[in-house]
């Protein structure tokens, strides 16, 4: 610790101004004389602080330094885990040397972009928060799940589908230039490996068979989703280790085994390979030589099964995913998202704060229209509460929590948070809505015509107001000037023929119909906000009524689901139901939107339809990760998404 201080000590004496290595110097410092902080420092943001110390030229990459950091690391990762004092089998073995141990948590994983052609994020680094950058970077990856489960065309490249945004093996030429963090892990690696080595060249077996038995237990996790439960590789692996005067020959022997079996199961491509260690484990050197010789083929054999191990599931996995329909994919896709969104979700707020803040939100609730029928039923009373949300002229938003509470002026429940951009984006395009119906009441429409004249004049007038919500490049705001000239436009194609002072006059009105306090702005955002509320209930009254399905299909294969449109292989592949969100095996009922005054027109309504889809899409997706808040108001600790 005292050599990499000094070497950052000897750069802060040429930029004594640089806050992040005066930052980085404190914290190594308390570090260096408290070994208690390092369960709050994590290793992932420390390397990060060097990478960006690199890049301003205030650390170098060298043999020595990077000594040196491996010697940091040692101390951030061997610490033991907060309520355990259990140890990974393998001695702290470097994470990229378990292959299994992600796919045991996930069948698939999502690519996350690179943070410069990426979606506008949740949480824009470059804001000046006070949060963690690893919290920010959790968040942002969740949100970015969430899109793709939620609006795919947003995060998915044109031409390209869901499969391509599921991880897979990479292509020659892609990789990427290493990082200072790719070359510290390849250190940590090679150190393991070796210190692997010189345990195993130990002649005493008291000190292989611990050594051998944790190289076992790595080949376990990485070789039990590729072997069947009764394999007898997978049952020696598992066991006790024999009694034995000479382990590293039945390692030997147990290697081949292994590589036998995996043989059997690899694609073609795999088999040279490892026909190559067949070969090398039939011809061991003699047990006379050195005790080095055998020990680097056991080690060398271990390190090429891991890493064949991987390539296999790999493989697996993209046959599988590859093998699945678009609509499976969403499926699977969804339903890690919002498994991903509750922990995060609870992890920040917590399971009392939600529980607070829900029937106070819930509480506040004053509709500005009379509520009557299916509306007024006591359990959809969190759907009208989020419409009156959503017909504020206060942005909606989500706050992250803080030590002191603080009030904000129409601000969510923490269940809302990932749901919040899209729904603010909702909110606009009621207003503007509430906007395009106020002013046409301006303009004079033939009753029970087509009204090709007025229906021009709505298209231009929706091309002003959703540039500005989708924020298209060189939209800038839609000044007031902008909307009243498309009013005095459709005026006069109407034929009327307008003096300087009707004109005048015509603008002032428009200026005046759009303040929200106007009675006709008022009369009609209370029309639309009644009517999104009284679909949103009579669906879910209709479908309960109904009982309608909502449960996973206890068995799903490939190419069966739905109607065949192609044909394809006749390869069954059982598919485990709990990866899959049950709101994609069912037909969602469509929302009935009656007649709404003052939305009459044939282009207004299509619009009107729109966003009502786009409200009832989020409403379903809360509804499938918090039923348990919505109904009970708690937070079910046994709830399964």
């Amino acid at each position: 610790m005292e050599a990499i201080l000094s070497k950052l000590k000897a750069k802060a004496e040429i930029a004594p101004d640089n806050a992040l290595l005066r930052d980085t110097i404190s914290l190594l410092t308390d570090l260096h004389h408290n070994e208690a902080i390092t369960q709050r420092v994590t290793w992932d943001s420390l390397i990060r602080d060097f990478q960006r110390l690199q890049d301003q030229g205030l650390w170098d990459i060298s043999e020595d330094n990077e000594k040196l950091l491996h010697t940091l690391r040692s101390l951030l990762t061997t610490r033991p885990s907060k309520g355990s004092d259990r140890t990974p089998a393998t001695g702290n073995i470097p994470a990229p040397s378990h292959p299994a141990s992600k796919a045991s948590q996930d069948s698939f994983s999502i690519i996350y972009p690179d943070p410069e052609f990426a979606p506008s994020p949740l949480i824009p680094t470059s804001d000046p928060i006070l949060l963690p950058l690893e919290l920010v970077e959790i968040l942002n990856r969740t949100y970015f799940h969430h899109l793709l489960a939620t609006d795919p065309k947003r995060v998915v490249p044109p031409g390209k589908s869901l499969i391509s945004m599921l991880s897979g093996s990479p292509k020659e030429g892609d990789a990427e230039k290493p990082t200072l963090r790719d070359k510290v892990e390849d250190l940590v690696h090679k150190a393991f490996w070796d210190e692997a080595v010189e345990s195993l060249s130990n002649p005493e077996p008291s000190c292989q068979l611990p050594r051998i038995k944790s190289l076992y237990q790595d080949l376990l996790i990485a070789l039990t989703p590729l072997l069947p439960s009764q394999s007898p590789v997978i049952t020696t692996l598992s066991s006790p280790l024999p009694p034995t005067s000479s382990p590293l020959n039945s390692a030997v022997m147990h290697l081949r085994e292994v590589v036998t079996s995996l043989r059997k199961r690899c694609a073609p491509v795999q088999d040279e390979e490892l026909d190559d260690l067949l070969r090398s484990l039939d011809e061991p050197p003699l047990r006379s030589s050195r005790p080095i010789s055998l020990a680097t083929l056991v080690v060398d054999t271990v390190k090429s099964i891991l890493r064949i191990s991987d390539i296999m599931r790999e493989q697996l996995s993209q046959f599988v995913l590859g093998s699945m329909t678009e609509q499976q994919l969403q499926s699977m896709i969804s339903k890690q998202a919002k498994t991903k969104e509750r922990k995060d979700i609870l992890d920040i707020w917590k399971r009392w704060r939600i529980e607070c803040i829900w029937p106070v939100w819930l509480g506040d609730y004053q509709p500005s229209f009379q509520v009557n029928g299916v509306a007024a039923e006591p359990q959809f009373k969190w759907i009208m509460r989020l419409v009156l949300a959503l017909g504020s002229s206060t942005p909606i938003s989500c706050q992250l929590p803080t030590k002191e509470p603080q009030a904000h002026e129409n601000s969510l429940p923490p269940i809302f948070f990932f749901s919040t951009p899209a729904l603010l984006e909702i909110q606009n395009y009621l207003q503007a809505l509430v906007i395009a119906a106020s002013l046409r009441t301006l303009i004079r429409v033939p009753q029970g015509a087509q009204g090709n004249d007025a229906m021009s004049f709505m298209e231009r007038l929706w091309i002003l107001l959703n540039a500005e919500i989708t924020e298209e490049p060189g939209s800038g705001d839609t000044k007031l000037v902008n909307l009243a000239d498309e009013v005095v436009r459709a005026r006069q194609l109407d034929g009327a023929m307008l003096s300087g002072e009707e004109e005048t006059r015509l603008r002032a009105a428009v200026s005046r119909t759009l303040n929200h306090d106007d009675p006709v702005f008022m009369l009609l955002q209370k029309r639309i906000l009644k009517a999104l509320g009284d679909a949103l209930r009579h669906q879910r009254s209709e479908s309960k009524q109904a009982g309608a399905h909502t449960g996973p299909v206890p068995r799903m294969q490939t190419g069966q689901h739905g109607k065949r449109t192609e044909k394809r292989a006749r390869i069954a592949i059982v598919l485990n139901p709990e990866e899959f969100d049950a709101a994609y095996d069912g037909e969602t009922p469509q929302l009935t939107i009656g007649r709404v005054q003052g939305f009459e027109d044939e282009y207004l309504r299509k619009v009107v339809e729109e966003v009502f889809v786009k409200v009832d899409e989020c409403v379903r997706w809360v509804e499938g990760v918090w039923q348990d808040v919505l109904q009970l108001g708690a937070v079910d600790r046994e709830y399964v998404v």
